[in-house]
């Protein structure tokens, strides 16, 4: 028996007042007409709440494609193809609505009506159910206030636009890796979009000159050098535009007529520059890859300590240039262990730069170093690399003061007692560009300009990709002179070392002045 309370719950009160008592039928009740609300007089139910229940009336016909069925319970038969039909006469849902569970209620009182609102974000309620699957009751197991976690779709209504977020699906967030918090942007030249914001300037001027330098015998090393590392074109986007006017007034290719016209470093520079930063990466790893022996300085030099952004510029144009996949033309030129690392590299999901510092993430990442280097036999390099590939350099600096001071012991002397070969170098230039990116740089300038033999290319690239970022090129420079061996400047030692016009345009590329 129904509590007194629950009396008229789910019927509607005929004229004059409701019934006496509970199941009385009400006569003079008709069939609505058409157009006219299935609500009671009342008025549609309060937004939020779901639509009345109803059980069926013995002169109440339910409408033409529906069939009658029991008012708590769902029908035994399945369906085996398409969407299932509606099973009662209950009235449809409107659009942001949510159905009422219908369930098995006896000798308890009916689930007082609650408001069917979205959760909070990760609260999800069950997948929706299949197609011949009824979804399962949502009051039961002692939680008779439970909601519903179905949306408010229907069989026959209009369906879900693609990519609208549906519950059960936990809705990806658009800020940065990790964090919540706004992406770190690309470097210059590796978006077009900012292109947009990128000024144009007049190169009338300077594409007479470039075409004037190369016509006729010989070339003139000095304008090509003028033109090409004028502040002009300091920004990757103006250089392009240098190269398009040239083209178009010629109807000539800039590149290939400076590949006709000089020879030795000096073309490899001049290249390097007029390629810009993007395309300038992609093809030092396509060199790196298709030599005899891979070129791993080259490799760790365009894809570590790179933001999110950056890479996947890089993979796209590589994709665009070679037609096809980066990681599988590494995976063929590496050892496993390597190749592991640059598969974590390559999918971008490093913390970004404004990721913050947890020190309750840092001392447990702490602890796994520890772990997977010094507190085992051997040491687990993918466990190490993994730490490193997702945090950002602020995370990484914490990472290393919270290793000594737990340990007593440099996280740098770890890595070179446990790791040897490639992985190694790539562990300490992550590192050591966390802690001083500075100085970093500067070391990676001076180490092949003095090795023997000299690393020209490798030079080349690395100032060439120091040119684009001016403030980074004058850090490095500060530190060449502070940190390098023989404590000068570094043009004083570009030029001890190099000559002709390969030494002018590395001159004029670290804005010095021969």
């Amino acid at each position: 028996m129904n509590p007194p309370n629950q009396q008229y719950y789910g019927q509607y009160p005929p004229a004059g007042g409701p019934p006496s008592q509970q199941g009385q039928p009400q006569s003079g009740y008709q069939q609505p007409p058409q157009g006219t609300s299935y609500y009671p007089p009342g008025g549609s139910p309060a937004p939020g709440q779901p639509p009345y229940q109803q059980p069926p009336y013995s002169n109440y016909a339910p409408p033409q494609g529906q069939s009658q069925a029991s008012q708590y319970q769902y029908p035994s038969q399945q369906y085996t193809g398409g969407p299932p039909q509606p099973q009662s006469q209950y009235p449809p849902a409107q659009p942001g609505q949510y159905q009422s569970q219908q369930g098995q209620y006896q000798n308890q009182s009916y689930p007082p009506q609650q408001s069917h609102q979205q959760p909070p974000q990760g609260q999800y309620g069950q997948p929706p159910a299949q197609y011949g699957q009824y979804p399962p009751n949502a009051y039961q197991a002692g939680n008779p206030q439970a909601p519903s976690p179905y949306p408010s779709q229907q069989y026959g209504a209009p369906p879900v636009a693609p990519g609208a977020p549906q519950w059960g699906q936990p809705q990806q967030p658009m800020q940065g890796y990790g964090y919540g918090v706004p992406p770190t942007p690309a470097s210059p030249g590796y978006d077009p979009a900012q292109r947009a914001f990128c000024a144009p300037v007049d190169t009338s001027a300077d594409v007479e000159t470039l075409r004037k330098s190369m016509k006729g015998m010989g070339c003139d090393e000095a304008a090509l050098i003028r033109v090409l590392t004028s502040p002009k074109y300091d920004n990757p986007w103006t250089m392009v535009q240098l190269i398009n006017d040239y083209n178009k007034r010629f109807m000539r290719d800039l590149v290939k007529d400076i590949e006709s016209e000089t020879r030795g470093d000096f073309e490899t520079a001049c290249l390097a520059l007029i390629r810009g930063p993007l395309e300038n990466d992609v093809r030092n790893l396509i060199q790196a890859l298709d030599r005899m022996g891979t070129d791993e300085d080259a490799l760790m030099d365009v894809l570590l300590c790179r933001s999110n952004a950056d890479i996947r510029a890089i993979t796209a144009e590589y994709r665009r240039i070679k037609g096809h996949e980066l990681l599988a033309d590494i995976k063929e030129d590496v050892d496993d262990t390597m190749f592991r690392l640059y598969s974590m590299v390559l999918s971008a999901t490093r913390a970004e730069d404004a990721a913050p510092v947890i020190a309750a993430e840092i001392d447990q990442k702490v602890t796994e170093l520890h772990r997977a280097t010094e507190g085992i036999i051997g040491s687990n390099a993918i466990s190490v690399a993994q730490i490193f590939t997702s945090s950002n350099a602020a995370q990484l600096h914490a990472l290393t003061e919270a290793y000594r001071r737990k340990y007593h012991r440099s996280l740098e002397e770890v890595i070179e007692k446990e790791f040897r070969g490639d992985m190694e170098d790539a562990l300490l230039y992550m590192l050591e560009s966390a802690l001083d990116r500075a100085r970093t740089d500067a070391r990676r300038l001076e180490k092949p300009l003095y090795k023997t033999p000299r690393k020209d290319r490798l030079f080349i690239n690395r100032v060439v990709s120091l040119y684009w970022d001016r403030n980074r090129l004058d850090a490095a420079k500060a530190a060449y002179q502070r940190y390098s061996q023989s404590r000068a400047s570094l043009r004083v030692a570009i030029k001890a070392v190099l000559s002709g016009d390969y030494e002018d345009i590395m001159i004029a590329l670290i804005h010095e002045k021969r």
